[in-house]
Protein backbone atom coordinates (compact mmCIF):
# COMPACT_ATOMS: atom_id res chain seq x y z
CA UNK A 1 0.00 0.00 0.00
CA UNK A 2 2.48 2.38 0.81
CA UNK A 3 4.76 1.65 -2.56
CA UNK A 4 1.19 2.07 -4.03
CA UNK A 5 0.86 5.53 -2.65
CA UNK A 6 4.63 6.68 -3.21
CA UNK A 7 4.40 5.58 -6.64
CA UNK A 8 1.01 7.64 -6.96
CA UNK A 9 2.84 10.92 -5.85
CA UNK A 10 6.02 10.55 -8.25
CA UNK A 11 3.13 10.39 -11.52
CA UNK A 12 1.64 12.87 -9.78
CA UNK A 13 4.56 15.56 -9.08
CA UNK A 14 5.89 14.58 -12.76
CA UNK A 15 2.37 15.75 -14.23
CA UNK A 16 2.57 18.72 -12.28
CA UNK A 17 6.39 19.42 -13.18
CA UNK A 18 5.33 19.08 -16.68
CA UNK A 19 3.04 21.58 -16.87
CA UNK A 20 5.14 23.87 -14.97
CA UNK A 21 7.58 23.68 -17.37
CA UNK A 22 5.12 24.22 -20.16
CA UNK A 23 3.39 26.99 -18.70
CA UNK A 24 -0.49 25.22 -18.15
CA UNK A 25 0.47 25.79 -13.74
CA UNK A 26 2.13 29.58 -14.64
CA UNK A 27 3.94 31.29 -11.75
CA UNK A 28 1.87 33.90 -9.80
CA UNK A 29 4.03 36.45 -12.13
CA UNK A 30 7.28 36.22 -14.17
CA UNK A 31 10.38 35.51 -12.29
CA UNK A 32 12.03 39.01 -11.73
CA UNK A 33 16.10 37.11 -11.51
CA UNK A 34 17.66 33.80 -11.59
CA UNK A 35 16.32 30.79 -9.53
CA UNK A 36 19.62 30.88 -8.18
CA UNK A 37 20.48 32.02 -4.77
CA UNK A 38 23.45 35.04 -4.45
CA UNK A 39 26.48 33.03 -5.72
CA UNK A 40 28.98 31.88 -3.19
CA UNK A 41 31.93 33.53 -5.33
CA UNK A 42 31.99 35.87 -7.78
CA UNK A 43 34.71 36.59 -10.62
CA UNK A 44 37.09 38.93 -8.76
CA UNK A 45 37.27 41.57 -11.71
CA UNK A 46 36.10 45.14 -12.33
CA UNK A 47 32.18 45.84 -12.96
CA UNK A 48 31.74 47.14 -16.91
CA UNK A 49 31.61 50.61 -16.25
CA UNK A 50 28.39 51.56 -17.38
CA UNK A 51 27.44 49.07 -14.62
CA UNK A 52 28.75 50.74 -11.83
CA UNK A 53 25.28 51.82 -10.25
CA UNK A 54 21.82 50.69 -10.46
CA UNK A 55 20.90 54.04 -11.87
CA UNK A 56 22.51 52.87 -15.14
CA UNK A 57 19.93 50.91 -15.49
CA UNK A 58 16.65 51.14 -18.06
CA UNK A 59 13.24 50.56 -15.86
CA UNK A 60 12.48 46.70 -15.63
CA UNK A 61 16.03 45.49 -16.92
CA UNK A 62 18.07 44.59 -13.98
CA UNK A 63 16.99 40.85 -13.86
CA UNK A 64 18.59 40.69 -17.50
CA UNK A 65 21.70 42.07 -16.40
CA UNK A 66 22.09 41.16 -12.84
CA UNK A 67 25.67 38.98 -13.34
CA UNK A 68 27.07 42.40 -14.97
CA UNK A 69 25.82 43.84 -11.66
CA UNK A 70 27.33 41.93 -9.33
CA UNK A 71 30.74 41.16 -10.70
CA UNK A 72 33.84 41.83 -8.45
CA UNK A 73 31.44 41.79 -5.65
CA UNK A 74 32.84 39.70 -2.93
CA UNK A 75 30.79 37.20 -0.52
CA UNK A 76 29.92 39.54 2.79
CA UNK A 77 27.67 37.03 4.53
CA UNK A 78 24.91 35.25 4.45
CA UNK A 79 23.26 35.64 0.45
CA UNK A 80 24.93 39.18 0.30
CA UNK A 81 27.27 40.16 -1.68
CA UNK A 82 29.28 43.46 -1.53
CA UNK A 83 31.80 45.62 -3.45
CA UNK A 84 33.79 48.87 -1.42
CA UNK A 85 36.29 51.58 -2.97
CA UNK A 86 39.71 50.46 -2.45
CA UNK A 87 41.37 52.93 0.31
CA UNK A 88 37.54 54.13 1.25
CA UNK A 89 37.36 55.76 5.11
CA UNK A 90 34.12 56.74 6.00
CA UNK A 91 34.34 57.94 9.52
CA UNK A 92 34.97 61.52 8.70
CA UNK A 93 30.74 61.45 8.26
CA UNK A 94 28.19 61.97 10.75
CA UNK A 95 25.32 60.85 9.60
CA UNK A 96 23.52 59.37 6.76
CA UNK A 97 20.53 60.47 4.24
CA UNK A 98 18.73 57.69 3.34
CA UNK A 99 16.68 57.81 -0.16
CA UNK A 100 13.38 55.79 -0.57
CA UNK A 101 14.07 52.48 -2.10
CA UNK A 102 11.48 52.60 -5.58
CA UNK A 103 10.67 49.30 -7.84
CA UNK A 104 11.14 50.46 -11.07
CA UNK A 105 13.93 48.06 -12.06
CA UNK A 106 11.78 45.00 -11.52
CA UNK A 107 10.29 43.56 -14.63
CA UNK A 108 6.69 44.97 -15.82
CA UNK A 109 3.91 42.98 -15.57
CA UNK A 110 -0.01 43.65 -15.14
CA UNK A 111 -1.51 41.13 -12.40
CA UNK A 112 0.61 41.62 -9.59
CA UNK A 113 1.10 44.61 -7.36
CA UNK A 114 4.81 45.84 -6.28
CA UNK A 115 3.93 48.59 -4.39
CA UNK A 116 2.96 46.89 -1.08
CA UNK A 117 6.08 44.94 -0.70
CA UNK A 118 8.18 47.95 -1.61
CA UNK A 119 6.67 49.86 0.97
CA UNK A 120 6.98 47.21 3.57
CA UNK A 121 11.10 46.49 2.60
CA UNK A 122 11.36 50.50 3.18
CA UNK A 123 9.35 50.53 6.57
CA UNK A 124 11.32 47.86 8.08
CA UNK A 125 14.74 48.89 6.22
CA UNK A 126 14.55 52.32 8.24
CA UNK A 127 13.43 51.56 11.10
CA UNK A 128 16.18 48.76 11.50
CA UNK A 129 19.36 51.00 10.52
CA UNK A 130 20.89 51.81 13.84
CA UNK A 131 22.80 54.98 12.01
CA UNK A 132 22.28 58.31 12.59
CA UNK A 133 19.54 59.56 9.66
CA UNK A 134 19.38 63.10 8.95
CA UNK A 135 20.49 65.77 6.33
CA UNK A 136 23.98 67.92 6.54
CA UNK A 137 26.85 68.80 4.29
CA UNK A 138 28.39 65.75 5.57
CA UNK A 139 25.53 63.22 5.13
CA UNK A 140 26.48 59.96 3.22
CA UNK A 141 23.54 59.29 0.55
CA UNK A 142 22.02 56.42 0.66
CA UNK A 143 20.48 55.21 -2.12
CA UNK A 144 18.98 51.71 -3.41
CA UNK A 145 16.38 49.55 -5.51
CA UNK A 146 14.45 46.54 -4.88
CA UNK A 147 14.77 44.54 -8.04
CA UNK A 148 13.33 41.37 -7.44
CA UNK A 149 10.28 40.43 -5.87
CA UNK A 150 8.52 37.13 -7.13
CA UNK A 151 5.90 35.16 -5.86
CA UNK A 152 6.91 31.82 -7.31
CA UNK A 153 3.94 28.97 -7.80
CA UNK A 154 2.26 28.25 -5.42
CA UNK A 155 0.92 24.98 -7.22
CA UNK A 156 4.94 24.67 -7.52
CA UNK A 157 5.54 24.56 -4.29
CA UNK A 158 2.75 22.52 -2.30
CA UNK A 159 2.50 19.62 -5.42
CA UNK A 160 6.25 19.28 -6.61
CA UNK A 161 8.50 20.65 -3.68
CA UNK A 162 11.86 20.14 -3.40
CA UNK A 163 12.59 23.91 -3.94
CA UNK A 164 9.87 24.14 -6.88
CA UNK A 165 7.88 27.52 -7.40
CA UNK A 166 10.06 29.18 -4.93
CA UNK A 167 9.70 32.98 -3.57
CA UNK A 168 12.57 35.56 -3.96
CA UNK A 169 13.07 38.96 -3.13
CA UNK A 170 16.10 40.89 -3.90
CA UNK A 171 17.57 44.63 -3.21
CA UNK A 172 20.41 46.18 -4.63
CA UNK A 173 21.81 49.17 -2.21
CA UNK A 174 25.09 52.23 -2.41
CA UNK A 175 26.52 54.62 -0.57
CA UNK A 176 27.80 57.64 -2.24
CA UNK A 177 29.67 60.41 -0.36
CA UNK A 178 28.90 64.14 -0.85
CA UNK A 179 29.58 65.28 -3.66
CA UNK A 180 30.77 62.42 -5.85
CA UNK A 181 28.55 60.86 -8.28
CA UNK A 182 29.70 57.13 -8.39
CA UNK A 183 29.39 55.09 -5.35
CA UNK A 184 31.89 54.27 -2.94
CA UNK A 185 29.65 50.98 -1.87
CA UNK A 186 27.72 48.44 -3.43
CA UNK A 187 25.75 45.81 -1.69
CA UNK A 188 22.94 43.25 -3.33
CA UNK A 189 20.95 41.10 -1.38
CA UNK A 190 18.44 38.32 -1.90
CA UNK A 191 16.54 35.60 0.00
CA UNK A 192 14.26 33.08 -1.38
CA UNK A 193 11.70 30.42 0.19
CA UNK A 194 9.88 27.62 -1.17
CA UNK A 195 7.99 26.42 2.05
CA UNK A 196 4.91 26.27 3.77
CA UNK A 197 1.43 24.52 4.35
CA UNK A 198 0.08 23.75 0.87
CA UNK A 199 2.40 26.18 -0.79
CA UNK A 200 2.13 28.53 1.69
CA UNK A 201 0.51 32.30 1.36
CA UNK A 202 2.84 34.29 -1.57
CA UNK A 203 2.05 37.92 0.08
CA UNK A 204 2.74 36.74 3.16
CA UNK A 205 5.89 34.99 2.27
CA UNK A 206 7.24 37.87 -0.15
CA UNK A 207 6.36 39.96 3.12
CA UNK A 208 8.34 38.13 5.39
CA UNK A 209 11.38 37.77 2.79
CA UNK A 210 11.43 41.68 2.24
CA UNK A 211 11.55 41.96 6.01
CA UNK A 212 14.63 39.56 6.36
CA UNK A 213 16.29 41.78 3.46
CA UNK A 214 15.76 44.86 5.06
CA UNK A 215 17.04 43.94 8.20
CA UNK A 216 20.19 42.13 6.89
CA UNK A 217 20.76 45.24 4.77
CA UNK A 218 20.25 47.79 7.88
CA UNK A 219 22.52 45.05 9.60
CA UNK A 220 25.38 45.20 6.89
CA UNK A 221 25.15 49.41 6.15
CA UNK A 222 25.65 49.28 10.58
CA UNK A 223 28.49 47.64 10.79
CA UNK A 224 30.10 48.64 7.88
CA UNK A 225 29.75 52.49 7.25
CA UNK A 226 31.58 53.52 10.58
CA UNK A 227 30.20 57.42 11.32
CA UNK A 228 31.44 59.02 13.93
Amino acid sequence: MEMKRFVNYLMVAGIVITLVSTGAIAQDRPSSTSEDAVPATVPNQAAPASFTTFKNYADGTFHLRAKEYVSGMQRGGHNLLIWKNPGLNLSQYSSLKVMEFGGRLLPPQANFPYDPHVALFNSVFRSSLKLPQRESPDSLLIEGAVVECNPGSRAARALVGFGAGRAGCGVVCEVYEPGKTGPSIRIYTRETNASGNWGGDSFGMLNNLMSQIAVRLAQTLTTTVAVR
